[in-house]
């Protein structure tokens, strides 16, 4: 009797391969949710606000080693502690229903906090609210917060399922710090949308990777739960280098997001080309040099030209003043030549450079080609 064994065949069936965002949940589960999160395509840190390598898993353990992230470890935990403390505030001290609405109303009307100090404005707000007028340090630990959240709140339920535009200017503040600003809009297709200043921020230095984290950090602030790539349209800066870089760099992610520059930034570039084609700021610039703080030569020019305003006095960083000038001095210019001509070329070295200026056959011929071309 012939028992016949029939061969079990074992097919090696390739496993399936995870997908990207079942990896980066596991990271954010292996790593800590209170650390890491992700809208199943970039994996973040919460910590430091940026994008986090999440290809090899070693790359992670190294960030997490490294100083800045320890460093910024240690600012979250006393952030979170504060908060904490914040939040149980109110089960130990009820918060005051005036000082909330006190707050709302001051951070409204643009009015510094540091005004409840003046004695003739507190005494104002007591005598006619019947109430006690907190410190500036008590609205600023125990009630901005609650401001700053509600008004979050109201921005995220406004732009809730619609398309918006963002825009983004870096700027430098009397301390030479590198501050950027964010602005968000709502893009309707009946008329102008609501706009929100949701971020200002500082900069460690200016180039394409901070503005793209700054990029990222301020949308995370309206969605928490994850970027909503497909719903930025419209990017818009100015035409510096960097700005353009970072916006090929977003638009990778942002892959419905196109990227304008602002017009007002390219009609200045057309101003200063203007200016470096006509040679006639020798004569802006030292009319200008010849008024400045001289009211008796202020005073010489309405007793000849009682009619007339002023010498403008343009800035080459304020867009198309320069060229108004020049519009000016084409108009008045047999008048401007008469007060100038009247002053003595030995009294400033101003008087005398405007005064040769005024002799030239060609002055007058640039003045009126700007006008006629440029006005």
């Amino acid at each position: 009797m012939f028992v016949s064994l029939n061969p079990i065949i074992i097919s090696n069936m390739p496993k399936e391969k995870p997908s990207s965002a079942f990896k980066l949940k596991q990271l954010v589960t292996d790593f800590g949710e209170n650390i890491f999160s992700t809208d199943s395509k970039i994996l973040f840190c919460k910590v430091c606000e940026i994008k986090v390598a999440s290809e090899k898993r070693f790359s992670i353990v190294q960030y997490i080693n490294t100083e800045k992230h320890k460093a910024s470890f240690i600012r979250f935990q006393k952030n979170n502690e504060r908060k904490n403390l914040q939040q149980l505030m109110p089960t130990t001290s009820k918060k005051s229903d005036f000082n909330l609405d006190l707050s709302r109303a001051m951070l409204a009307a643009n009015i510094p906090l540091n005004k409840l100090a003046n004695p003739q404005f507190k005494s104002f707000l007591a005598k006619y609210t019947g109430q006690n007028i907190p410190v500036e340090s008590t609205l600023r630990i125990g009630y901005i917060d609650d401001c700053y959240t509600e008004k979050m709140n109201e921005i995220k339920k406004l732009i809730n399922g619609k398309k918006i535009w963002i825009s983004m200017d870096e700027t430098t503040d009397i301390e030479g710090r590198y501050i950027v600003n964010t602005i968000i809009g709502i893009l309707s297709h009946d008329g102008p949308g609501e706009i929100f200043l949701i971020n200002v921020e500082e900069l460690d230095k200016t180039n394409h990777s901070s503005i793209c984290k700054a990029f990222d950090r301020s949308l995370f602030l309206i969605w928490p739960e994850g970027l909503h790539y497909n719903d930025v349209l419209l990017f818009l800066t100015d035409a510096a280098p960097y700005m353009k870089k970072a916006a090929r760099h977003l638009q990778v992610f942002y892959t419905k997001m196109v990227h304008v520059t602002c017009l007002a930034h390219e009609l200045h570039r057309v101003a200063e080309d203007i200016h470096s084609h006509f040679p006639v700021d020798d004569l802006v610039a030292n009319v200008k040099k010849i008024f400045r703080k001289f009211p008796h030569r202020l005073q010489i020019f309405k007793t000849f030209e009682p009619d007339l305003a002023l010498p403008p006095e343009p800035i080459l960083t304020c867009w198309g003043t320069w060229i108004s000038a020049a519009i000016y001095y084409c108009e008045h210019f047999k008048s401007i030549k008469h007060v100038v001509e009247s002053f003595d070329s030995n009294d400033s070295v101003a008087i005398k450079k405007a005064q040769d200026v005024l002799k030239s056959q060609t002055l007058q011929a640039n003045l009126i080609y700007i006008k006629s071309n440029f006005e």
